[in-house]
């Protein structure tokens, strides 16, 4: 929005005042000279609209088949914001370098194990983190990062066996049953959720969410009626880090490490009035708790802190609750920048405690929640800093509004060309051309992978770009732009119509009056989204790869789908108007060549 309200004010304001500066310094005496890059052409584009409906027809079609029947199981076409997935960032050590293109490799090979195939990690997508390590190249000449973030659509796991005794039987129905009934009391926590039956009235219970107290309380609700399952025995859940163990498999012995701090803890008590006389320090968190620790291994606030962040991009701890906190040194002041600490106060409190006295119930979950915080957060010894799982119901929810923006906004742009140009069949064209311009982006980008791991894919910079929300912003972005290509042509018809009937002739008129700039801003946008795809690296190259094919499609819709679908229901011209319109343009040219 800040970039087309100011592109908006240059184009208006500023481009004036530079001309009135100028003429008023005589710079420009009598007209402006340019150059004319592109003469007018003299094309009948009407006569060519069955080959450009024929050619479109058949491009929509291979978009959509392309699109439909692209399998999924083994090569998802959308992205993990949509399909759900995990990702995960991975630190190399100072003298391992390793090119994107490497990291992506060894994962991928990881995938494509035959005693252990994984379709989802031989899919894995790689993107760089922060800036490139100087004047350092990996063996294939790439530039080299310390940082690297790993997206797959595949999941880490824990899987919980149930046991239930007692002489009735019970079906994979009923077990199913009661524990999505108490996952839902829960919000719905265990995605990805299958329950398999091992053996008589033995279950095994498999899902996504990786937090083992959380699935623990979740299945011992279910199985909580004795009259129902007498004797259930739920098993502690076994966590398979799938996305996990085949990093650190991958990257043996290459990656930083974060080591535990060693914590214990040495008092808590709750922040009175009474101790914020005493210590003006912790007055924001009155009613909150004051954990007091000793560390082994000597940290700074600033690492602390990192670590108490990083708990959200964890599975096991990413359900903690976050309260506001503060780290103090163990004399509760404020803690030095940079300062190595081997014992701190950790305070926080929760949101609804300045207010009201917490229950002895809310009072006590919430010490837990915090003890377990900085516990977990200081004894996290991991080779991964984030590990982000993205739930199927969120994906599905992103899903579903990313089609909900498509579809909005092309109703709002139905609505605002039939009021502007007061005729229904102005709106429909333009969204005929757009929903053309969409379904053969989403068909180029998704036949990506086809061509991704090939001599003229690579030598294309192509890849096997992901249908996400950036290419979401890519599309959105195609149909303002091709909307705007659209509206000129459809401007010069009006100007060009008048009152008088639209006929093919006019339209062909209209076309060769503005083919020029079309083609000239297109091109010149087309440039910068081409310098872009190549120097702007992989994480942004399927956004500017939409972009710049829709730019090439959306030109092309605008003079080719757009204006010729303004004739339909029209009737035809006879040729006594055929010949009474060429009179008319005839006198106005001549009219025009004696000013």
């Amino acid at each position: 929005m800040l970039g087309i309200g100011s592109s908006m004010f240059t184009a208006l304001f500023v481009t004036r005042v530079i001309f009135d500066v100028l003429l008023n310094r005589r710079i420009i005496k009598e007209h402006l000279i340019m150059l004319n890059l592109i003469r007018k052409p003299n094309v009948n584009w009407m006569a060519l609209r069955p080959i450009f409906i024929s050619l479109s027809m058949l491009l929509i079609a291979a978009g959509l088949f392309v699109f439909f029947t692209r399998d999924d199981e083994t090569n998802n076409k959308y992205g993990i914001e949509f399909t759900a997935g995990t990702a995960a960032q991975i630190n190399l050590k100072d003298n391992v370098n390793l090119s994107r293109q490497e990291v992506e490799n060894r994962i991928r090979k990881m995938g494509t194990d035959p005693n252990n195939p994984n379709p989802a990690l031989a899919t894995t997508s790689v993107y760089s983190i922060g800036s490139p390590k100087p004047g350092i190249q990996s063996e294939d000449d790439e530039k080299v990062y310390s940082q690297y973030e790993i997206n797959t659509t595949e999941t880490n796991k824990s899987t919980t066996t149930i046991t239930l005794s007692g002489s009735s039987q019970h079906t994979l129905e009923t077990v199913t049953s009661a524990i999505t009934s108490a996952d839902d009391e829960f919000g719905g926590t265990l995605s990805n959720l299958q329950v398999t039956e091992q053996s008589s009235n033995t279950f095994v219970v498999t899902t996504s969410q990786m937090n083992k107290s959380l699935v623990t309380n979740v299945l011992n609700t279910a199985f909580a009626d004795a009259n129902v399952f007498a004797d259930a025995n739920v098993g502690e859940p076994q966590v398979d880090e799938v996305v996990n163990d085949a990093i650190l498999k991958a990257f043996e012995g290459e990656l930083e490490i974060q080591q535990s701090l060693v914590p214990t803890i040495t008092g808590q008590e709750k922040i009175t009035e009474e101790l914020i006389d005493s210590y003006p320090e912790l007055a924001d968190f009155l009613g909150g708790i004051k954990i007091s620790l000793e560390i082994a291994r000597a940290a700074t606030a600033e690492e602390i802190n990192a670590r108490l962040a990083n708990l959200q991009y964890k599975p096991d701890t990413q359900n903690l609750n976050r309260y506001e906190h503060k780290i103090l040194k163990s004399d509760i002041t404020s803690t030095e920048p940079n300062e190595p600490m081997n014992s701190f106060v950790y305070i926080s409190v929760e949101p609804e405690a300045g207010f009201r006295e917490l229950t002895e119930e809310e009072w006590t979950r919430f010490v837990e929640n915090e003890r377990t915080r900085v516990l977990a957060a200081t004894r996290l010894e991991t080779s991964l800093p984030r590990v982000t799982q993205i739930d199927p119901t969120v994906g599905a929810e992103a899903k579903q509004q990313a089609l909900i923006a498509i579809v909005l906004s092309l109703f709002a742009i139905v609505t605002y060309i039939w009021v502007r140009f007061g005729d229904v069949r102005y709106g429909l064209a333009a969204i005929a051309a757009l929903v053309h311009d969409v379904c053969i982006t989403l068909g180029a980008i998704t036949a990506c992978t086809y061509i991704a791991n090939t001599t003229i894919g690579e030598t294309l910079l192509i890849g096997d770009f992901k249908i996400n929300l950036a290419i979401i912003a890519a599309l959105l972005t195609i149909i303002g732009y091709s909307l705007n290509d659209t509206i000129v042509i459809f401007d010069r018809i009006r100007e060009n119509r008048k009152k008088a009937r639209l006929v093919s002739m006019t339209i062909t008129n209209s076309i060769n009056q503005t083919i020029s700039r079309t083609i000239l801003t297109s091109f010149t946008t087309f440039i910068v989204v081409l310098i872009m795809y190549i120097f702007g690296g992989q994480g942004l190259r399927g956004f500017t790869f939409a972009i710049g094919f829709g730019i090439i499609i959306g030109t092309y819709s605008s003079v080719a789908i757009a204006a010729p679908i303004l004739l339909l229901g029209t009737k035809p011209v006879s040729d006594k108007d055929r010949k009474s319109i060429r009179a008319k343009e005839q006198k106005n040219r001549k009219k025009k060549g004696r000013k």
